[in-house]
């Protein structure tokens, strides 16, 4: 029984969704196709159609980390016995990561299967943005720009147009008045603006996980890809896996007790060692004091990061400057001028 949660099962939903937005038809997930002499297939993906009925296999591969090429061989020879029995006129094996040249040699020996690797998924999806971005957080990694997009805009305009979308999200954060009334607005403009300064150094955006004790939230967390130099020292020197974010929309600066909360959520042994707090005003100096205590006691973390600061690296991205400098900055000069 598939776990709704499940990356596998996530996958599968998702391309079941591609398929009803391609061919604008019924696609069922997950059902039993009754075969020649009797026999019935478990099928991820059905369709019935009546001139092209389809059938389709869906594996979950980690995205840098290709099957052996047995594995994949036993995938293909999988959904071609499900084809062939079930009498389908399409069979379709998707994966959720790029053909290496022997996976391709080996699809190429299987040719009455249609492959579709990532590459062919993002292509495909890249006419439906919500979609293509589920499948960019599932795989971990960003889709290539579609040269269409970039050739249209040199012949319309004569140049490449600069989508200038941190001033946009900047713009959004401005409008947010601090207090409680706008503070889930505060949070959604916090996650979409973080999405757009670290998409390719965090992964998960988990949102509002509840905590075992219940009345608490965890208002973010996301994985640590270790891309660049200041994630990479949180997950090597620090020990941290994952990021805790929370949104404070106050407007007041943030006390010890906001801190002393964000630290409960950090546990060391779960490989969560590293929280960043964003709110309007920052800290106050008893919750500066507070954050230099848990470093030093504990090795935790605690990055207070004004709404301005968010706003500058929100701009500065839109004109080439990579938000991870100033964090690393951030960081190395808050660790070197910690006392005892």
């Amino acid at each position: 029984m598939h776990s709704e949660h499940h990356p596998g099962h996530r996958f599968e939903k998702l391309v079941a969704d591609l398929f009803r937005r391609i061919w604008k038809c019924d696609v069922r997930s997950n059902v039993t196709v009754p075969g020649e002499l009797g026999h019935d297939f478990e099928v991820d993906i059905f369709i019935d159609a009546p001139s092209n009925r389809t059938v389709a296999e869906v594996k979950l591969y980690r995205y840098s980390s290709p099957p052996p090429v047995g594995t994949f061989v036993r995938a293909l020879r999988q959904i071609q016995q499900i084809k062939r029995t079930t009498l389908a006129t399409i069979g379709i094996l998707v994966i959720s990561c790029p053909l290496t040249p022997k996976l391709a040699e080996a699809a190429q020996a299987h040719d009455e299967i249609e492959v579709w690797d990532a590459n062919s998924v993002f292509t495909r999806a890249s006419e439906f943005p919500d979609l293509l971005r589920e499948f960019e957080q599932l795989f971990e990694v960003s889709a290539p720009l579609a040269p269409e997009f970039l050739k249209a805009s040199q012949e319309n305009l004569g140049y490449i147009a600069i989508a200038k979308d941190g001033q946009r999200l900047a713009d959004r954060l401005k409008e947010i008045s601090p207090g409680r009334p706008e503070a889930r607005a505060f949070e959604d403009a916090c996650i979409n603006a973080l999405r757009y300064l670290f998409e390719a150094d965090l992964h998960g955006w988990y949102e509002q996980l509840d905590t075992e004790d219940g009345p608490h939230r965890r208002d973010l967390v996301c994985r640590i890809l270790p891309k660049s130099e200041v994630w990479r020292l949180m997950l090597d020197d620090l020990h941290s896996r994952y990021v805790v974010f929370e949104f404070k929309n106050y407007s007041e600066p943030i006390t010890q007790h906001e801190v002393v909360t964000t630290e409960r959520y950090l546990y060391p042994s779960a490989l969560r060692n590293v929280a960043i707090i964003i709110s309007p005003e920052g800290c106050a100096n008893s919750a500066d004091k507070v954050i230099r205590g848990a470093m030093r006691e504990h090795g935790k973390l605690v990055i207070s990061l004004t709404v301005a600061e968010i706003e500058t690296l929100l701009i500065s991205k839109d004109d080439g400057a990579d938000p991870n400098t100033y964090l690393f900055q951030r960081v190395d000069d808050f660790l070197l001028s910690l006392g005892r």
